[in-house]
């Protein structure tokens, strides 16, 4: 088949790309993307009719870019011309969704990351609507031992500053023990390095927020479990449902840095945790099996 991923393509840098696209690559179909932000829709339509897809995935559809109803309207003009399945994917942690009215006729169907309010925003948008959390990359084999990643100090990766409760926590965790912290799309990202840094550092921290929707789970427990990290992570709503507490260390303190300060000092030889924690992700959350069980949601249509 052929897959076009309509959204943040040209960075090269959103987990949701990454993953769909490798995902339905390793399973033998041709995956396109046309960048959302910089492709006026008039050229992505030419592009769109010209690759003519079965399959259309996008992320950024009621994002502040384009008016909804623009939106809408291009959608369901592709469909009026190509016969293709148009899917919206909303898997950031929200409990309303940006567009909360029909999206029938435009969209044939939604995935969101979350279970909490999945019915509330199907009965919004009109459309089937299917849980479908985040995924690992898929790797053959855990990553190599680097020395230049081989971090003693607990390891943070993303934006600090980004919500405030986390921010708040890296403070007080900063005034008792040593983080070294990487900052998302900065010069000293490490993401093109995530299998290596997860077989090499002592510990990544995921220091969560949306810890109030049920089964919302963001990125890091895919990104570095998946890669075989040793991972201290304070949990989501009924995370256990999803990823279970015997492959990381769990916290659930949302004021107290010493609870991960006592974890981080008595991990002692983390490799069978690496690889308990690779294992699993690899045989439920890889990016192959989640393209495989949206496949099947789509049969159901």
């Amino acid at each position: 088949m052929k897959i076009l991923i309509h959204g943040n393509v040209k960075l090269q840098y959103s987990w949701f790309v990454l993953t769909f696209q490798q995902g339905f690559r390793l399973l033998g179909h041709d995956v396109y993307g046309i960048d959302f932000r910089s492709t006026p829709l008039d050229d992505a339509k030419k592009q769109i009719l010209s690759i003519n897809p079965d399959i259309i995935f996008t992320h950024l559809s009621f994002h502040p870019i384009y008016p909804s109803d623009k939106i809408l309207q291009f959608y369901k003009d592709i469909k009026n011309h190509i016969n293709t399945t148009v899917i919206h994917v909303l898997a950031d942690a929200r409990h309303e969704p940006r567009y909360n009215k029909s999206i029938k006729g435009s969209f044939d169907m939604a995935l969101v990351s979350q279970t909490e309010n999945l019915e509330k925003f199907k009965n919004y948008w009109k459309v089937p609507t299917f849980f479908c959390p985040y995924s690992s990359l898929t790797y053959e084999k855990m990553g190599n031992f680097d020395s230049s990643l081989a971090f003693n100090d607990a390891v943070f990766t993303g934006s600090p500053n980004t919500h405030p409760d986390r921010s708040e926590f890296i403070k007080k965790l900063n005034k008792i023990m040593k983080i070294k912290v990487f900052k998302t799309q900065s010069k000293d990202d490490l993401r093109h390095k995530t299998l290596d840094l997860s077989a090499s550092a002592k510990c990544i921290l995921g220091l969560c927020t949306g810890y109030d929707i049920k089964h919302y789970i963001d990125v890091r427990p895919f990104q570095y479990l998946g890669a075989g990290a040793c991972m201290i992570i304070r949990k989501f709503k009924n995370m256990d449902d999803i990823i279970p507490n015997d492959i990381y260390y769990p916290f659930d303190s949302y004021n107290d840095p010493y609870v991960v300060k006592n974890i981080f000092d008595n991990i002692g030889d983390a490799s069978k945790i690496k690889q308990k924690a690779f294992n699993y992700m690899q045989q439920n959350h890889s990016s192959v099996v989640r393209m495989k069980e949206i496949l099947n949601y789509i049969k159901e249509l």
